[in-house]
């Protein structure tokens, strides 16, 4: 077709793909190779277009390239394309308005998802796909970005009004916004902001939860809808919340350790293992959800071991054990809960796990001794303990211990010097201590 028979819109978006880069993330050879094609069709030159067949690959060029418009497989490995939104944004800060990105799906329920990505997500591609699908869908997103519907228009002005801090007149564009599209769950969200900036909370709650009516899984309600439950400390229905973005949205690290933060903190032990499913698909942990996974499987692991499960409950510390690797303070509390259940033979299994340089730490040294404690006689407990406390190692428990086995070897002056110096290193615990004394001296 020469130009001059172009329409005005393909002449619109030929002017825009001619200085556009393209990145296609895909594991298909055959998907990429279709979706590479059309582009050709439509304009764009071979050296425009750059392939990838992994999520790494894709990640690598959105930082080096720096395309300006992104078609990604929604499942590329173990990862979610839809995360390779978040480095298109970081190498494409102030050209977002511009930047397309696209997700090709084989799952219905995948593309539910990527429209309810509403405002992040431009298009998505249904497989199996034809040349004419793609080319229509492409051009229908780049004539979108091109010249937007009212609708995202009156969003854009109010959001660009929300950005001066102009409430007023950034509320009444939003309100204008949902007269102008069937499904306004992007402008009830934005209303929901500013109720929730003018500290109207109650209403905020009410223009998320409206957002989602018309659809169920939009996803920046659900977000801001999260977030305010949060504020106030709704930690039940928080999570519930928070489990519904998960089911629905890939897993980012940030989030999995919201969730694993407040199934804690809901008693929620059985979900746990099912994150940890999650966590393990997860390349770039980093140190924070390391942490929030480990402490959270020691967590259920207790819980399992009070509702006398024990092997689920050591399954857990091994996990927890294996994934914080070299970390001596996971191993402490997995040593302290086994102690706690008298799992003395377990507890010595995993003082062993203790790397070589660590077995000098304050944490080996405490833990070694409340083993040896359930294992040892008296005189070689009283003895290591003597070694520690001279040592300088304070910890309650210790002095707790030396107080009740000097006491039981009739060593009443040692107790009591033992005593004294416990209650001035803790003083928040002398009743306990002058309890103990109290009783052992009766008996």
């Amino acid at each position: 077709m020469s130009p001059a028979a172009q329409s005005p819109e393909q002449e619109a978006f030929a002017r825009y793909l001619s200085t556009r880069k393209i990145l296609i993330a895909d594991p298909s050879a055959a998907a990429r190779s279709g979706i590479f094609k059309v582009f050709q069709e439509l304009g764009a030159k071979s050296a425009q277009i750059t392939l990838v067949n992994t999520y790494k690959q894709a990640q690598e060029q959105i930082e080096q390239v720096k395309p300006h418009i992104v078609i990604a497989e929604y499942e590329l490995g173990r990862r979610c394309g839809l995360d390779l939104l978040q480095n298109q944004r970081q190498a494409q800060p102030t050209e977002t308005k511009e930047t397309l990105f696209i997700v090709v799906t084989g799952n219905t329920s995948q593309s539910a998802v990527a429209r309810a990505a509403e405002e992040d997500i431009d298009a998505y591609i249904l497989k199996p796909f034809t040349v004419e699908v793609v080319r229509k869908t492409i051009m229908k997103a780049t004539l979108m970005k091109i010249r937007p519907p009212e609708y995202v228009v009156q969003i854009e002005k109010g959001k660009a009004l929300l950005a001066e801090a102009n409430l007023d007149e950034a509320e009444a564009a939003f309100q204008q916004a949902t007269t102008l599209d069937p499904q306004p769950s992007l402008a009830c969200y934005y209303l929901g902001q500013v109720k929730y900036l003018r500290q109207i909370v109650e209403e905020a709650k009410g223009s998320y939860s409206k957002g989602l009516e018309f659809n169920k899984i939009h996803y920046k309600c659900l977000v801001g809808l999260y977030e305010l439950l949060v504020g106030q400390k709704l930690h039940s229905d928080a999570y519930e919340i928070v489990k519904r973005i998960s089911q629905y949205f890939p897993a980012n690290p940030k989030r999995l350790a919201e969730v694993l933060r407040l199934a804690i903190v809901n008693g929620k032990y059985e979900d746990v293992e099912k994150y940890y499913a999650i966590f393990c698909n997860i390349d770039d942990r980093d140190e924070t959800l390391i942490k929030y996974i480990c402490a959270a499987l020691v967590v259920c692991g207790r819980y399992y071991l009070s509702a006398k499960f024990k092997t689920r409950a050591l399954e857990l510390f091994t996990k927890a054990a294996a994934t914080g690797t070299g970390r001596v303070k996971i191993l402490k509390e997995i040593v302290q809960a086994l102690l706690d259940f008298d799992m003395t033979k377990e507890a010595a299994q995993f003082l062993a796990k203790f790397p070589p340089e660590s077995q000098s730490s304050d944490e080996y040294l405490l833990m070694s001794f409340k083993v040896l404690n359930t294992t040892g006689n008296r005189s070689q407990i009283i003895e290591k303990g003597r070694e520690l406390i001279q040592k300088g190692l304070q910890d309650e428990q210790l002095y707790a211990i030396m107080i009740q086995r000097s006491l039981e070897a009739r060593l009443t002056g040692a107790a009591e010097t033992l005593y004294y110096q416990a209650i001035e290193k803790f003083p928040h615990r002398k009743k306990d201590f002058e309890q103990m004394v109290a009783t052992m001296y009766e008996t």
